[in-house]
């Protein structure tokens, strides 16, 4: 029994809990977030009148003081105070995960300054539900929490406005048709995009429409609640036309070092009219890519090799011009490259439009498709292969 209450005791022994609360529906809330709540020795709230009906509901008595923007700049060293006497506390907010556009951030980097330590429990956010429900891209994406509300706005929406990646933003109703008006100057009307408002609450919805559309419908129907706004990415301007119409294609130099000796990834071609010669792996950009992901798709398709198996990402080295490179009107490839530091060649696969994959001695290339032998030589001076 006594060694229980001493496990117990060290694993509890000063330390920050995050805790995120729900966003609507009690039933979001985990039971280990109810059970940390209820063992730690204070509580941090944003506002104690609103978590005060969270903590009834469960049964949570511990004691609870005001934690938030107004005041976490004069009571940050206080608790950092209380923590280093080895106490136990959570901190939480209205509704979701602290520091997520919520107070949180000072307290979490003057923990970690003090050598305090710190766990967030996984849990509820609202702009996770709402990009899954967006049906826009959820791979990449970048998270703007609230624009600025008047100096800094018109310069972040412009900035904003070749964003490549799926863009959030958190809104109150009251600034929503506000911000669609904005969006649509900024970034056009006909640009993809949902609202989501209620999350996780009994009248959550989700509208999803062009920028114009969700004006137009919210106009008509003043929203209510809070809301998270998803808006599509910036469609790449450069892709593939039909031929013989000039196009942009990605090439993917992925080199390796193994046992002391360089080599590069290349494919046989197995497409007329470059069937049987080598290049790098690459292929024409599409219309809502972006290079970075047409590269890595690319590469993927043609070896089944996928760097971020490896903690590597294939970075930009430099775009070449060659009118003749293809009769079939490729004139621009923006070439990618990377380097793996290995004990072993990774296996590859020739696949899709590629007869083979082979990983070769970059001192004995065989015969190349276009005109790459420019390419390589630069890589290898930079890249000091």
């Amino acid at each position: 029994m006594y060694l229980f209450f001493f496990i117990k005791a060290l694993y509890f022994m000063s330390k920050l809990y995050v805790v995120p609360t729900p966003v609507g529906n009690l039933e979001d809330m985990s039971f280990r977030a109810i059970r940390v709540l209820k063992e730690a020795q204070l509580i941090l709230a944003e506002d104690t009148r609103v978590s005060g009906f969270l903590l009834r509901h469960f049964d949570i008595s511990t004691p609870c003081i005001a934690h938030h923007q107004h005041n976490e700049h004069k009571t940050t060293e206080q608790i950092i105070e209380r923590l280093q006497r080895d106490e136990t506390i959570a901190l939480i907010t209205d509704a979701g995960t602290p520091a997520i556009s919520d107070p949180g951030f000072l307290l979490v980097r003057a923990c970690i300054e003090a050598n305090i330590d710190v766990e967030c429990l996984p849990g509820a956010t609202a702009f996770v539900p709402a990009v899954v429900n967006s049906g826009l891209s959820c791979e990449r994406f970048i998270f703007e929490g609230f624009l600025p509300h008047k100096k800094g706005r018109a310069a972040r929406l412009e900035a904003l406005r070749s964003q490549d990646k799926t863009m959030i933003f958190y809104e109150s109703p009251h600034r929503l048709l506000k911000t669609l008006e904005q969006l649509i100057e900024y970034l056009g009307k006909e640009r993809k995009a949902s609202v989501s408002r209620e999350i996780s609450k009994i009248f959550a919805e989700n509208k999803r429409g062009t920028l114009n559309d969700l004006l137009i419908y919210y106009t008509d129907n003043p929203p209510k609640g809070e809301i998270v706004i998803c808006v599509e990415a910036c469609k790449n301007t450069w892709f593939s036309y039909a031929y013989p119409r000039p196009a942009l294609t990605v090439d993917a130099a992925v080199f390796a070092k193994c046992e002391e000796i360089n080599y590069i990834l290349l494919i046989e071609r197995l497409q007329y009219p470059f069937a049987n010669t080598w290049a790098l792996p690459g292929g024409f950009v599409e219309e809502d890519e972006t290079l970075e992901w047409a590269v890595s798709r690319e590469l993927k398709e043609e070896t089944s090799l996928r760097l971020k198996d490896y903690g590597i990402v294939l970075t930009p080295f430099k775009a070449y011009s060659e009118p003749d490179r293809d009769p079939r009107g490729r004139t621009v490839s923006m070439v990618f490259s990377a380097i793996l530091d290995v004990d072993e060649l990774p296996e590859i696969l020739g696949q899709d439009d590629a007869k083979n994959a082979k990983w070769i001695n970059i001192d004995t290339l065989p015969s190349l498709a276009f005109d790459h032998s420019k390419i390589l030589q630069d890589l290898r001076s930079t890249l000091h292969l």
